[in-house]
């Protein structure tokens, strides 16, 4: 009898900590961050997929497990930085089992079809049963932090089987995930360009593939700005990852989508994460490991005019190649990942002579020097890895332009990481220039054929305008962004209030539109976009699941 009960113990001890999330990882959402067993936690993922080297599809036939080459993947991964991956569609159990014992965490993409009926009863019922089986073993897994069950739902698609049922498929799903495995947050990898208009607070959180392409809102507002105005449209309410960014490096593109170099990948990066990471986000998922060869048709062939075959910061010199190398673009995050400076935040405005100082730091990281004006305002140890919180003090003189230089030092007190922060400050509130849009038709596309954008800047004395206003006429017409309009305000900079009109056609087929307009300004070395932008449907056909104007 003794014997048995210890084996009971034994067995109730295994399955405790072992098997199942609620007793090991404890995720709770709070104060629009992710808390693991109480801590914050800044989510360093990577967008990853096995089964997509070359030769292979990873959506096309059976799907093989490559536990090997994964286990590869995953030590390389942890050893670059990152703390968790994120995916497209479900792992198996031995791939979870691999991720549980590589000490990532996960955010695991479900594998649910975008163009689909989701109003479609066969195709709900195949749903529930496909994420049945899955999260009958997943629920085992702590490694498991966020599900995301939809990636990128067209604008179009979604007015065509209709936002209500949209809305009623995604909280189906997230509820059935919610029943099976307890505690876990659910979202969808919307795309921040079309998905726009959609009122994210149905999931648990902000979900967003994010691409700095200089079209429509990122042209109009600035990439960081566009990405803080979805959460602001969203009310603030829940944390914000970015589920995609990245720089293709393919021989040929546009914009900056493909021909990017090798250096332009790195410092794009670089580039996006500060962005990203001042726009509020508190997870980051830049796409991806590694080149997916399949995406141009051939996977035995790696096509050079494919933007989408060469987003990987590893890359592989022929198709045998099973392992691959790094691009520069790896070392690079690696670098900058080891301490990232969450607060202050990079392009924005203080109104207090006290700044929140916010890190997140790897375990290298032993001390913070902030330096302003060559002098040192602020300097602490750091005793452990994560996540790390302080107050940073300024005199500002009226308004200014500071420039923060922040120092990483390892236990040896070597130098590991620099990075400038850029803020205007002030002990007191001020009044900073403003530009307005009035958008006709306003309330209802089917009120006209043709669109106007009136814009009103009203200036501010030792702001300077330093750019061309933008004006963007988002249609959301699948990838299509619609029209945009460069204005010369060069004639009217010396006015306290300056005018603008810029008119664009409404296309039948349009169900959205995101009008909007920016313009930089320039205060001392400090640069920043004054905007504004509307979002019009057509008809009530968004009631369900667009946001509030």
């Amino acid at each position: 009898m003794k014997k048995q009960i210890t084996f009971f113990i034994l067995l109730f001890l295994a399955t405790t900590f072992i098997g199942y999330s609620q007793s090991k990882t404890r995720i709770e959402i709070k104060n629009n961050w992710y808390y693991l067993n109480g801590e914050k936690y800044f989510i360093k993922a990577i967008g990853y997929e096995i089964g997509a080297r070359p030769g292979q599809h990873p959506y096309e036939g059976k799907r093989v497990d490559d536990l090997d080459l994964m286990k590869f993947d995953l030590k390389v991964i942890k050893e670059a930085g990152y703390n968790a991956i994120r995916t497209w569609s479900q792992f198996t159990e031995p791939q979870l089992k691999l991720v549980q014992n590589s000490g990532l965490k996960l955010i695991m993409g479900i594998d649910v079809s975008p163009d689909k009926d989701y109003g479609d009863p066969a195709f709900r019922k195949a749903c529930n049963e496909s994420l049945k089986k899955v999260t009958d073993y997943s629920k085992k897994y702590d490694c498991i932090i966020t599900y995301l069950i939809l990636n990128e739902p067209q604008t179009d698609h979604v007015y065509k089987v209709s936002g209500k049922a949209f809305v009623s498929l995604m909280k189906h799903l997230t509820e059935c995930i919610h029943t099976n495995h307890p505690g876990i947050p659910v979202t969808i990898s919307a795309n921040a360009m079309i998905s726009d208009y959609i009122d994210m607070n149905i999931f648990d959180v902000y979900g967003y593939n994010c691409y700095d392409h200089t079209e429509a809102q990122t042209a109009t507002m600035g990439f960081k700005d566009f990405i803080q105005g979805l959460t602001e449209l969203n009310g603030l309410k829940k944390p914000l990852i970015t589920t995609e960014f990245g720089y293709s490096v393919s021989h040929n593109g546009f914009g900056r989508y493909g021909g990017n170099t090798l250096t332009q990948q790195s410092t794009g990066l670089i580039s996006n994460y500060r962005a990203l990471l001042d726009a509020g986000a508190v997870g980051m998922c830049p796409f991806y490991y590694a080149d997916g060869w399949w995406k141009g048709g051939d996977a035995y062939y790696h096509n050079s005019e494919q933007p989408e075959e060469w987003f990987g910061f590893w890359g592989y010199s022929d198709k045998n190649d099973k392992y691959g190398s790094p691009r520069p673009v790896w070392f690079a995050m690696k670098n900058y990942m080891k301490a990232l400076v969450i607060s202050p935040k990079n392009n924005t405005i203080y109104t207090t002579a006290k700044m929140p100082l916010e890190l997140y730091t790897d375990k290298d990281v032993k001390q913070v020097v902030v330096k302003l004006h060559d002098k040192v305002i602020y300097s602490n140890n750091i005793t452990k890895e994560g996540y790390f919180a302080g107050q940073i003090t300024v005199d500002p003189k009226g308004i200014e332009d500071l420039e923060l230089a922040f120092e990483f030092y390892n236990r040896d007190n070597k130098l590991i990481k620099t990075e400038s922060i850029l803020v205007l400050a002030s002990a007191t509130v001020f009044e900073l220039p403003k530009l307005s849009i009035e958008v006709t038709p306003g309330s209802n596309l089917n009120a006209g054929k043709i669109a106007s954008i009136k814009t009103t800047i009203e200036t501010k004395e030792n702001f300077r305008i330093v750019d061309d206003l933008k004006v963007s006429f988002n249609t959301h017409l699948g990838w299509e962004v619609g029209p945009q309009a460069t204005v010369s305000l060069k004639d009217q900079l010396d006015k306290k209030t300056i005018s603008s009109e810029s008119f664009f056609h409404i296309p039948n087929d349009c169900h959205v539109v995101n009008a909007s307009a920016g313009v930089s300004v320039q205060y001392g070395k400090f640069v920043f976009r004054i905007h504004d932008q509307k979002i019009i449907f057509r008809g009530d056909w968004a009631k369900e699941v667009g946001r509030k104007q």
